[in-house]
């Protein structure tokens, strides 16, 4: 299918019924007439504009998804091609292939053969890396294959993070970091969602959480043929040259069979939120 990171929801705000597929990053900073207030206000959980007081006028991301962990609305549980039924500067542009067009549902892509095995009770292994970093945190959670791939089904199973977060970089080697892992606030409520570590503009009190900080810059593309830089090798706006892996636990009393993995990545800096599903089997 390719394009993995074009999987998205544009223009979705919290307490709203549904997104306006509009990326835009200015105006009304909520989508419709109905926006909830944020769950989610302590600073340490913020992963952009943390001096602004919660629900105040410099509080600009306020109605954003990860305010509100797991409540706005989606286009669908494995993502959109292209983050709208249209395409849009800011919202994207999905590159029709044999498989998909933009607009087109990632719940309906056919099965892709299973290769990953996880057993009942024990712990997986996951992994990410940011096209463009948004801020916000994100989940990773289970459906059984054969049901409909929708957000009931998938919030009857969300996963717990299990020990430290590790970056690992392109050229392979890997750091241990404490991640930051949050249960308040959160949909479903007391699910476990794990905030994105890597600020997008490194700060005092959000800053790298590699030992490398901010040395030295590290050069990254920003769009075809376009190039900037990073301000060091886990922080900036396109870290691309690092995954973020994380374990979850596999809960002892899953029936085994094939399961689909949704992973949901709701975004403060902006008002998207990330999709993708992989087909998983569990012994």
């Amino acid at each position: 299918v390719g394009q993995s990171c074009f999987w998205f929801a544009s223009g979705c705000t919290i307490g709203c019924d549904v997104c306006d597929g509009n990326g835009r990053r200015d105006g009304p900073p909520c989508r419709c007439r109905q926006c909830a207030n944020a769950t989610l206000n302590k600073p340490e959980w913020r992963t952009g504009n943390r001096a602004a007081s919660p629900f105040s006028p410099e509080d600009w991301t306020r109605y954003n998804p990860w305010r509100a962990p797991g409540t706005a609305p989606i286009f669908d549980s494995c993502g959109m091609a292209g983050g709208g039924r249209n395409p849009g500067v800011e919202s994207g542009e999905y590159n029709a292939t044999a498989f998909a067009k933009q607009g087109d549902l990632g719940s309906a892509l056919p099965p892709s053969p299973p290769g990953t095995v996880w057993k009942r009770g024990g712990l997986g292994l996951t992994g990410w890396y940011i096209r463009a970093n948004h801020g916000g945190g994100y989940q990773f959670r289970l459906c059984p294959n054969g049901e409909e791939l929708n957000e009931e089904c998938f919030n009857k199973m969300p996963l717990e993070f299990a020990g430290p977060q590790v970056l690992r970089w392109n050229d392979g080697s890997t750091e241990e970091i404490n991640g930051t892992f949050v249960t308040e606030g959160t949909f479903p409520p007391g699910s476990m969602w794990a905030m994105n570590p890597l600020p997008q503009t490194p700060t005092a009190d959000f800053a790298p959480p590699c030992k490398a900080g901010t040395s030295p810059r590290v050069r990254a593309p920003m769009a075809v043929g376009q190039y900037g830089y990073n301000p060091g090798p886990c922080a900036g706006n396109w870290p691309t040259t690092v995954t973020i892996m994380d374990t979850v636990r596999i809960p002892k009393d899953l029936k085994p069979g094939p399961y689909v993995l949704s992973w949901r990545w709701d975004c403060e800096l902006t008002a998207q939120v990330w999709n993708s599903c992989s087909d998983i089997v569990i012994e």
